[in-house]
């Protein structure tokens, strides 16, 4: 996967608050005009391919309406209207236009439609929303009549120049193919993401963090003006108060600042609606905790402030190496969430507090497999595949830090092969549950999954009375274990909502450990 992270000269990205947010929005419908096709690798053509996350199609489908989906009939036939969304790199000059440029396969005319700047703040990026609907179709046609549509997004600079999003799609002629069986919707498949952490401050008291805090990375934080409701003066009628987020970086003492409040702008008249917007930051190299506080201020005269400083002691968070890491590498974690059914994982990334001193084989009954299955939900339409293990942990020479399962792969999109580390957590005494999603739809901030489980194996990592830490393994011998020694005999299924878990046979190869240690 692509990431990139953009320098700021000042290190840091605040949010501008100060000038409202405007009600309505989004981008205007502009009429498509006709378009030159991409002249790429051509030697006489000013066009390139970007493969290097300068410009990026996150997203396009159709609007729903009330009835099906919104249609524009201003053309004197009802066609349907699609919208999305294109970013373009912070480092991109500010006069660049851009477009996204597209034809149905039963025509070889091409058109393209202007993107116009988005209030959405994306770290790195500046967001630009496009609508289109001139010489597509409409409910006339059925979906499985309709021609596949085939579109890209680019930019046009100031002499004329093109440079084409190819950065989900690398080939020359490798464009977003709009179809029935995506929905006539595409996105940019998790590619030129920036990495990027959350920390929410809830309007009960309580804090929430999702994402990756690494270094180089940004930090996005969320406040709920609830928290600090009293000083609101005004002047003249008019809202005369803030509500400022403050970041301190250890161990280098950098820090910044910034509003996390806008005041609503009822199509350029000013209210006094405040609303809640982010303070994003860029997170300094070598950082390895991040604090921080608000200050709830009046002016106008008025000498009202308030704290939300965790009493004092301001709120910590550690920043994580960059994800390249060594530490981090291919390491997730389950994080506790509790959706559908406890028995789903979400993993997030992860990085190990402690060196590994060793590796050997669990050959004493330190752990083994105490139940595994292969589950899938469907809720709201967005499938999610999952292999979920328990492991149960027996005498150990020390202390069991963590139980894991690791993880080969193959994309099934790509066939880039893959591995994962993926940390459990800890259920009941001495049990452990972890795994590993294999299938994930995409939507929001979460990246799409599609690949394919070649093999796996279990691990529990014990600290040593010494202090060193021991990853003692079960992997069939060292070969790892394949779908087959879980799932090829018959299957116990369960039920859940929206979905159901697959429990793997107890006299499947991959429970031999467990039943060994049993028999002694």
């Amino acid at each position: 996967m692509k990431t990139m992270v953009t320098a700021l000269v000042a290190s840091v990205l605040l949010v501008a608050a100060a000038c409202g947010v405007e009600q309505g929005g989004g981008a205007s419908e502009s009429k498509a005009t006709e378009s030159m096709q991409a002249a790429l690798g051509k030697t006489d053509s000013k066009d390139q391919a970007d493969q290097g996350c300068r410009v990026v199609l996150r997203s396009v489908g159709r609007v729903p309406g009330d009835d099906g989906y919104q249609t524009d009939c201003s053309s004197g036939s009802c066609l349907y209207v699609w919208e999305g969304a294109v970013d373009i790199a912070q480092e991109v000059p500010a006069d660049v236009t851009v477009h996204v440029q597209y034809h149905l396969a039963t025509s070889s005319d091409w058109w393209e439609v202007e993107a116009l700047p988005s209030s959405a703040v994306i770290p790195g990026f500046r967001r630009h929303d496009f609508v289109m609907s001139d010489h597509l179709f409409g409910p006339d046609k059925q979906d499985g009549d309709a021609p596949s549509i085939e579109l890209v997004a680019f930019i046009r600079y100031s002499d004329g120049a093109r440079l084409f999003d190819h950065n989900r799609f690398s080939g020359d002629f490798a464009n977003h193919k709009l179809a029935k069986d995506n929905g006539f919707a595409s996105n940019d498949g998790g590619v030129c993401q920036p990495v990027k952490g959350w920390v929410s401050f809830l309007a009960d008291w309580q804090e929430t963090t999702s994402g990756e805090r690494r270094q180089g990375g940004y930090l996005q934080v969320d406040y709920d003006l609830s928290r600090l409701p009293d000083c609101r003066g005004t002047h003249n009628g008019h809202p005369a108060w803030d509500i400022v987020a403050h970041a301190r970086f250890n161990p280098g003492g950098q820090q910044f600042e910034g509003s996390v409040r806008a005041f609503v702008s009822n199509y350029g008249q000013p209210t006094n609606e405040a609303v809640s917007v982010p303070f994003i930051v860029l997170i300094p190299e070598g950082a390895t905790e991040v604090e921080l506080w608000f200050h709830n201020y009046s002016g106008a005269g008025s000498s009202c402030q308030a704290w939300d400083s965790n009493l004092g002691e301001n709120y910590h968070y550690d920043i994580w190496p960059p994800a390249d890491d060594p530490k981090c590498l291919d390491i997730e974690r389950e994080n506790g969430m509790n959706t559908e059914d406890p028995r789903m994982v979400h993993m997030s990334a992860y990085c190990m507090p402690y060196e590994l001193a060793e590796q050997a084989d669990a050959s004493y009954c330190e752990f083994y497999l105490d139940g595994f299955g292969n589950g899938h939900m469907g809720h709201y339409g967005m499938p999610i595949d999952w292999l979920v293990a328990y492991l149960r942990t027996g005498a150990n020479d020390g202390e069991v830090l963590n139980a894991g399962m690791y993880t080969l792969y193959h994309d099934d999109g790509t066939g880039e092969s893959g591995e994962r580390f993926s940390l459990g957590m800890q259920v009941s005494p001495g049990v452990w549950k972890t795994g590993f999603a294999y299938f994930v739809t995409g939507f929001q901030s979460v990246a799409p999954v599609d690949v394919t489980v070649d093999a796996f194996a279990f691990f529990i990592d014990v600290k040593r009375p010494s202090g060193k830490v021991v990853r003692l393994w079960q992997s069939s011998g060292g070969t790892n274990y394949t779908w087959n020694d879980a799932f090829s005999m018959p299957t116990t299924k369960e039920y859940i909502p929206y979905g159901n878990i697959q429990w793997a046979n107890e006299t499947a190869p991959v429970f031999e450990p467990r039943m060994a240690c049993k028999a002694r």
